[in-house]
């Protein structure tokens, strides 16, 4: 077991179930529109929301074309036309007052902080999104700092991203630090590109880890315990 002094975060899929929180959130966007939130529907949106944000991590968009333009692709596929400045702050508005905790986070998060290491989240999002569902859900207490990719301007898995929170992180030593995340794309090969150990958390057993190796992969965060 390596000594580790500062533990890195992800949020989204590790933390708190973003997922859940999208569903809630694009049917209620839907249904402003007058569409019923069927599930074929929330996938479209779900697969046209993910490929925007895998564009973002490679950097070939910015975050502002990202939120807004994604409402605009997706409801003129459903044949509607949409200002998507509007649909983003409808969204974002249920969005921020949304913090649905995955399974352990909080006990992990109190194990991790009883033990004296330094807890830093790294999350790309809204600044003010990310704040305030942290803030709602009871993580950010047990948090020496939070690190947004609004804020950096820049995102995992870039190594500036990671270049802002090494400078914010006191004596802070990538060989010390070990990132936990769910995304092998954007958390472990920033990871692995910053120089810290990696953890994914990977719940559904997915494939992936043959092409991005993690240093460690587990599927119930009650795991990660072992690890530090």
């Amino acid at each position: 077991m390596k000594n580790y002094r500062n533990i890195l975060l992800d949020v989204d899929g590790t933390l708190l179930d973003f997922a859940a929180s999208e569903r809630l959130g694009i049917a209620r966007v839907l249904k402003h529109y007058g569409f019923t939130a069927e599930e074929e529907l929330l996938q479209r949106y779900h697969q046209i929301n993910a490929a925007a944000w895998a564009a973002f991590e490679r950097g070939e968009v910015t975050k502002e074309h990202l939120v807004n333009q994604r409402f605009e692709d997706y409801f003129g596929q459903l044949g509607c036309q949409v200002d998507g400045e509007e649909a983003e702050e409808l969204y974002r508005n249920f969005l921020d007052q949304s913090a649905i905790l995955i399974d352990g986070a909080v006990e992990l998060c109190r194990y991790l902080k009883d033990k004296g290491y330094g807890l830093y989240v790294v999350t790309n999002g809204t600044s003010t999104t990310q704040y305030k569902r942290l803030a709602l859900s009871g993580l950010d207490i047990y948090m020496n700092d939070i690190f947004v990719s609004e804020d950096a301007k820049s995102q995992k898995p870039r190594k500036e991203y990671f270049d802002y929170c090494f400078a914010r992180i006191p004596d802070a030593d990538p060989k010390t630090m070990i990132l936990l995340g769910d995304s092998l794309t954007s958390d472990i090969r920033g990871g692995l590109m910053a120089g810290t150990d990696t953890c994914w958390y990977n719940p559904a057993g997915l494939a992936g880890r043959e092409v991005i190796r993690p240093d460690y992969m587990i599927r119930h965060l009650e795991e990660f315990k072992k690890i530090v």
